[in-house]
C-alpha cells in the first residue's frame, strides 16, 4: 500500500496529541476508495504520488484493484503515439468499471491532457474530469479542467515541492525525486517542451528538505529524475542558462546524513555531463556509480539532424573521458533507430559503438512520427519494418556485451538493496546493486539464505545486505545471502 509522506502542516492521520504536544489536523471524512493507473516515466510516477497524497489528505483510501475503487485516476503519457494509444486503451478499460464495478468517477490526468485537451473532452465522454499537469493539487475538486488550460499558447508552470502531500507507491525504501520540470533543449524528435513547458528547477533547499523528510520515513534509495538533469539550476538568476548546480546539489546531499543510502541519477544530457559531475560521483560515498545519459545515436549526420549538441567525435570523446576517469561507473543510455535519413552505414557505426562494451545498460527505440515534432516533415522516412530490424541488431549487440559483463561477476561479492519477495514466490528475494535502477536494469535474485535469516525474510525488505553471485540468468544475477 502507498506510504503517506505528509508535511507536518498538512498531516491528517488522526486527531491526536503528539509527544511534542502538537495536535495534528483532524482526519477528513472517508470519501471512498481511489485507484491510480500511472503510464509512462518516473516523472509521471511522482505526479501520481502527489495527486494520491492530495486525495488521501481529503479522506480517500488507496486501493490497488480498480474494481474496488469509487474513483479511478489514469495518469497518462503522450511522448509517443504508441503511448497515446496505450493511454486511450487504458482510459476505455477503466471506463468500463463505471458499469461493471463501483466506480463513480473517472479522472484523466497528465501529458495526454496537455497534448490533446480538447479532443479528449469531446471524444471520451466517459471521463468525468480532466486534470492538466498544472492542476495536480486540484485533483479532488469538482468540475472539468479550467478554461485557461485550454489556451494553446499557455505553458505549464507547476513545480512540486516538499510542502505538498505525497504518498509513495514504490515501497517504503525507494523513492523518486523530481528536481526540475520541463526542458529547454531543441531536439527535433521531441515534444516534451511543448507538453511540459520550459525548464523550471526546484531550489536546493526544497530538494534537501524532501531528502530529510524521506530519510525520516526510512527511504534508503533516492532516484533523481528530470527531463534534463544536468541543466538543473541553469534557470536560476545569475547562472545565465549555462552554469549547472547539479554537482553542488549532490555534494550537499552527500552531507545530509551519516545514514546508509543510495542516490542514483537519471537522464543526464550529454553536453552537461562534465568532469566536475564525474568527479563528484567518484568522490561521493552516497552517489551510485551509475549515470543515465541518453545519447540517441553516434552517427554525425543523424545527430545533426536530431539537433543534438554533440556529434560523433564529441559523443565518443565524452564516453572515453568517463571511462578513463571512472572505469567502474555504470553508464545507461538510449538510442533511436530509424530516424529520418538514417543509413545502413549509420547503423553499422552505432552497432560497432555498442559492441565496444561502453555501456552497462542500453535501451533501443524505433523513431516515432510525432506531428508536433520538427522531424515530422523530414524527408527520407525509414519504413517501420526496417526500423524494427535495426533496433533488434543493436539490442543483439548489447546482449553480447551484457552476457560477457555479467559472467565476470560470478563468484564475486557485492552490496545490494533488498526490494522484497520475488513476484513469483516468497521463497526468493529480489534485490538490486547500485548499478541496477528500478524496473529496467535487471535484478539480483537471492535464492539461498543462511538458516539464521530463514525466518526473517520479510524483515530484509529495504535493507542493504551482502551477497555472493553464483550464476547468471538472462539480464539477472542469482545470488546467495552472506550477511
Amino acid at each position: 500500500m502507498p506510504l503517506p509522506i505528509y508535511p507536518e502542516s498538512t498531516c491528517s492521520s488522526a486527531d491526536q496529541t503528539q509527544p511534542s504536544g502538537t495536535v495534528t489536523k483532524k482526519a477528513a471524512p472517508f470519501q471512498g476508495n481511489v485507484a491510480f493507473v500511472t503510464l509512462g516515466c518516473a516523472k509521471n510516477l511522482v505526479d501520481s504520488e502527489v495527486m494520491l497524497g492530495v486525495l488521501l489528505d481529503q479522506g480517500y483510501r488507496a486501493v490497488e484493484n480498480p474494481e474496488q475503487a469509487d474513483v479511478i485516476v489514469v495518469n497518462t503519457c503522450a511522448f509517443l503515439q504508441s503511448a497515446v494509444e496505450e493511454g486511450i486503451d487504458k482510459i476505455l478499460e477503466m471506463a468500463a468499471y463505471k458499469k461493471s464495478a463501483r466506480c463513480r468517477k473517472l479522472i484523466v490526468a497528465g501529458c495526454m491532457v496537455e497534448r490533446y485537451r480538447q479532443q479528449l473532452q469531446a471524444e471520451i465522454p466517459e471521463v468525468d474530469r480532466f486534470v492538466s499537469t498544472d492542476e495536480l493539487l486540484k485533483i479532488g475538486e469538482e468540475g472539468s479542467t479550467t478554461a485557461e488550460c485550454f489556451d494553446q499558447a499557455r505553458r505549464p508552470y507547476f513545480l512540486y515541492d516538499e510542502t505538498m502531500p505525497r504518498a509513495l507507491s514504490t515501497g517504503k525504501h525507494s523513492a523518486f525525486i523530481k528536481i526540475s520540470e520541463g526542458c529547454n533543449r531543441p531536439c527535433a524528435f521531441c515534444i516534451i517542451p511543448k507538453i511540459r513547458g520550459g525548464l523550471r528547477s526546484r531550489q536546493q533547499s526544497s530538494i534537501l528538505s524532501e531528502f530529510k523528510l524521506l530519510l525520516d520515513h526510512g527511504v534508503k534509495e533516492f532516484n533523481l529524475v528530470a527531463q534534463d538533469l544536468t541543466a538543473y539550476g541553469t534557470d536560476f538568476p545569475g547562472n545565465r542558462g549555462i552554469k549547472s548546480e547539479l554537482a553542488d546539489l549532490l555534494s550537499n546531499i552527500d552531507q545530509i546524513s551519516q545514514d546508509d543510502f543510495w542516490v542514483r541519477l537519471f537522464y543526464a544530457y550529454p553536453v552537461g555531463t562534465n568532469q566536475e559531475l564525474i568527479r563528484q560521483i567518484i568522490a561521493s560515498q552516497k552517489i551510485c556509480n551509475y549515470l543515465d545519459i541518453p545519447l540517441q545515436h553516434v552517427s554525425n549526420s543523424v545527430l545533426k539532424s536530431m539537433r543534438r549538441p554533440l556529434g560523433e567525435k564529441g559523443t565518443r570523446a565524452l564516453i572515453e573521458s568517463i571511462r578513463e576517469a571512472a572505469p567502474d561507473l555504470a553508464i545507461r543510455t538510449t538510442f533511436i533507430l530509424g530516424f529520418p535519413g538514417e543509413t545502413e552505414a549509420d547503423v553499422e557505426m552505432l552497432e560497432e559503438f555498442v559492441s565496444a562494451g561502453h555501456f552497462t545498460h542500453v535501451g533501443a527505440f524505433t523513431y516515432s512520427q510525432e506531428e508536433e515534432a520538427d522531424s515530422f516533415t523530414y524527408p527520407e522516412q525509414v519504413p517501420d519494418q526496417v526500423k524494427e530490424a535495426r533496433r533488434a541488431r543493436i539490442m543483439a549487440a548489447q546482449k553480447k556485451v551484457v552476457d560477457q559483463r555479467l559472467a565476470k561477476l560470478v563468484g564475486s561479492e557485492m552490496k545490494v538493496l533488498v526490494d522484497g519477495f520475488h513476484p513469483d514466490t516468497e521463497l526468493l528475494l529480489s534485490a538490486r546493486t547500485e548499478w541496477q535502477g528500478p524496473e529496467t536494469d535487471g535484478q539480483v535474485i537471492i535464492n539461498d539464505v543462511p538458516e539464521e535469516f530463514a525466518n526473517q525474510l520479510s524483515d530484509l525488505q529495504g535493507k542493504f545486505v551482502r551477497v555472493k553471485i553464483t550464476e547468471v540468468k538472462d539480464f539477472d544475477l542469482i545470488a546467495t545471502l552472506i550477511s
